[in-house]
Order: C-alpha cells, then sequence, then structure tokens
C-alpha cells in the first residue's frame, strides 16, 4: 500500500516559515515554486499572513497602546501645536493639515478626459491601481507661476503629486516642490494677507511664519467644497 506524503498545506507545524527554508528567501527548492513563481502567490503564505492578523494580542497590549496615544494627545494639546505638509505651488509656499494627506507619490503620466480637462482639471492619473481625479491647486487658488530656481528648499523632492481625502472625496494635486510634514505651534499663525492665493482668499486660514517665509494654512474643508464645485 502506497504511503501518503503529507503537502505542505497538511504540514502545520512546517508550513508557518516555509518561505525561508526553501522559498524565494530560502533556498528555492520548494516544487510548488514552479507554479506559483513566487511564495506570496502560493495560499501557504496567505495563511501564515492571516495568522499574524489573528493571533491574540500579547499581554497589556491594549492597555499600553491606549497609555501611550492618550499620553500622546495630552501633550499635543499642552503644546498647542499642529501638523501640516508643507508644499509649493508656483510663487507661493502653502501647507494643509497631514490628517487629509493620504500619501505622496512620485509623478506618472496624467490622462486627460475628453471635453472634461482644464485648467483645474487635469485628468485622471493611476495611484496605486486606483484611478483618481487629479486637479492644479495652482490654477485653483490663482497662484503665480513664476520662476521657480531662487524658492527651492529641498531639491530631494520635485514635482510631485499629493493626494488627499475628505469623507468622500479623493483627489491628487500636481504641486511644484514638496518640503515634508512639520509641527508648528498655533501662534505662528496669522491672519493671511490679500496677496497669499489672490484669486481664492477665503480658501486660506492664515499664514504660517516658517523658515523666515510665508506659508498659506489652508482650509482644507473649503477646499474640497471649492474642488467639487469647480471640478463635479
Amino acid at each position: 500500500m502506497a504511503t501518503h506524503t503529507p503537502t505542505l498545506l497538511e504540514r502545520p507545524r512546517e508550513r508557518h516559515d516555509c518561505w525561508n527554508q526553501i522559498g524565494v528567501f530560502g533556498d528555492g527548492t520548494c516544487p510548488e515554486l514552479a507554479k506559483a513563481i513566487h511564495c506570496r502567490n502560493c495560499p501557504v503564505y496567505a495563511a501564515g499572513g492571516r495568522s499574524l492578523l489573528e493571533r491574540e494580542p500579547p499581554a497589556d497590549y491594549l492597555r499600553e497602546w491606549t497609555q501611550a496615544l492618550a499620553e500622546a494627545k495630552d501633550e499635543d494639546r499642552a503644546e498647542d501645536t499642529l501638523s501640516v505638509l508643507i508644499f509649493r505651488l508656483g510663487r507661493e509656499w502653502l501647507a494643509l493639515p497631514t490628517h487629509v494627506c493620504q500619501e505622496v507619490a512620485e509623478m506618472r503620466p496624467i490622462h486627460m478626459l475628453p471635453h472634461r480637462s482644464g485648467p483645474v482639471l487635469l485628468g485622471l492619473v493611476n495611484i496605486r491601481g486606483q484611478i483618481r481625479l487629479c486637479v492644479s491647486l495652482r490654477e485653483l487658488l490663482g497662484v503665480e507661476p513664476g520662476d521657480d530656481s531662487g524658492r527651492t528648499m529641498n531639491h530631494k523632492n520635485p514635482r510631485c503629486l499629493v493626494v488627499i481625502a475628505g469623507d468622500s472625496d479623493h483627489w491628487v494635486l500636481l504641486v511644484d516642490e514638496l518640503y515634508g510634514i512639520q509641527r508648528v505651534h498655533l501662534s505662528a499663525i496669522r491672519d493671511a494677507p490679500v496677496t497669499v492665493a489672490k484669486a481664492a482668499p477665503r480658501l486660506t486660514k492664515g499664514v504660517i511664519d516658517w523658515r523666515d517665509t510665508g506659508v498659506g494654512y489652508l482650509d482644507d474643508g473649503l477646499l474640497f467644497l471649492a474642488l467639487r464645485k469647480e471640478v463635479l
């Protein structure tokens, strides 16, 4: 009588790290690789990932994280600070609260929409497999393009895309330069003069005094409303 050799799926003690032993992260001798090509396409690898997500948390895990997050919130309230993403459009440095900024992506093709694309709506762009509307915030705010050479603060972050999201909105902003995330004190925000975002002054909450530069702090709620009105 033939002896049945258990498969990897039938050997739970051995399957938890087979990708590190005989898979693509090991010596590559697993016979399943001929079909799967890579361990990420194998049900054993997927089962291992699920087991990590479904495992019981360590003792006091929830209590420790609850305490840590509570301490962080208390610290923010005590310091009266605000986290913003700072970027440049043409002649202006602007900022949005980080809670609406989902991701920063490198430049990629923007596909125009027939009879719809224009100064504000640039077209469609693929972000991680999701098709999003890409817009020119510079055109929406009426910011002058100008000469960029003397305004660069971070040569490592040239023109790029910033994905922002509200309750039901997702937009991709084309920005000329990204500085990054900065935490600023609320006392550093003053009333915005008319020279900031002249075509849409109501979208600017104030100006952040930062590095001897005035950064226009945008009202994210009003920005989403303006984009919906202009584009949709």
